[in-house]
């Protein structure tokens, strides 16, 4: 997936753009949206007819060749969790703040093994998750139709928060954002609560974080979305939830399918690669 497919913008409220079947107007489409989006970001700015970077773009690197797709997926992520923690000023914050806003409903919805469609098709109408927490009218949804719907599609799984199940349905699922933001911490076994709020402050949909919109009934089930997560992680054989030491403080690891759900007391840390090669 490139950048371009990646950054169609979600403030679309058409049905449709009559350009797209046209290759050339369509490739200058792409490559117009493409730079106000990296503006929006930071990443670059307009010197007269000039784009250059910005200090926050060559904070990271310093010649064109250095910019690989894994680091720029990283430090695109980055660079909205930081949009996003500010106050919404502009279009391009506004935009950022509906995206964020959407990440989070795919991250808080319960049975995160059944794919979101927006309305239609086998999955599930993500229409009508949104209105759990943002209200039924629509124009206070952060993603309001199919045409907004499918760059949320291709922007959560370039930044390593969702997998695609089709070009029009995906699940949550953190666990590539979770494994190169958590580099830093140590490889030992984490009381469950502490990793968690390890989680939650390197991803601020993630719980506990500022910007989730998880409310668990009883402080103890996690997420959907981190619980999808960490059970992707333990499979790739980056962490292992052990059976809890005891029946007080422990956490809830469900997916929503028939079965006892899992508790945990702790989360034993020993990712099996550096997550931060290539940046």
């Amino acid at each position: 997936m490139g950048l371009t497919e990646a950054m169609r913008p979600l403030d679309s409220d058409k049905d449709g753009d009559p350009d797209v079947d046209n290759t050339a107007a369509s490739g200058q489409l792409i490559a117009e949206r493409s730079l106000s989006a990296l503006i929006s970001l930071g990443f670059v700015a307009l010197d007269g007819v000039d784009v250059t970077a910005t200090e926050v773009a060559l904070g990271h690197w310093r010649t064109a060749q250095a910019v690989t797709a894994a680091s720029f997926s990283r430090q695109l992520r980055s660079q909205i969790w930081r949009i996003a923690a500010t106050d919404v000023s502009n279009d391009g914050d506004a935009r950022v703040g509906d995206l964020v806003n959407a990440l989070a409903v795919l991250f808080a919805a319960r049975e995160p093994l059944r794919p979101f469609e927006f309305e239609t098709g086998a999955g599930r109408r993500f229409a009508d998750a949104q209105t759990q927490w943002f209200g039924a009218h629509k124009r206070d949804w952060p993603v309001t139709n199919y045409t907004q719907f499918l760059p949320l599609c291709r922007w959560a799984p370039y930044l390593g928060l969702a997998q695609p199940i089709s070009v029009r349905s995906l699940v949550a699922d953190a666990s590539r954002a979770l494994l190169e933001d958590l580099v830093d911490l140590p490889q030992k076994r984490f009381r469950a609560d502490e990793f968690v709020a390890e989680c939650g402050e390197r991803l601020p949909i993630s719980d506990g974080g500022p910007r989730s919109l998880w409310k668990a009934d009883d402080s103890q089930e996690l997420s959907p979305g981190l619980s999808m997560s960490l059970c992707q992680l333990e499979a790739a054989g980056h962490l292992t939830l052990p059976p809890p030491e005891s029946d007080t403080d422990t956490m809830v690891v469900t997916l929503g399918v028939a079965g006892e759900p899992t508790r945990i007391s702790h989360i034993n840390w020993h990712p099996r690669t550096a997550a931060g090669e290539g940046s």
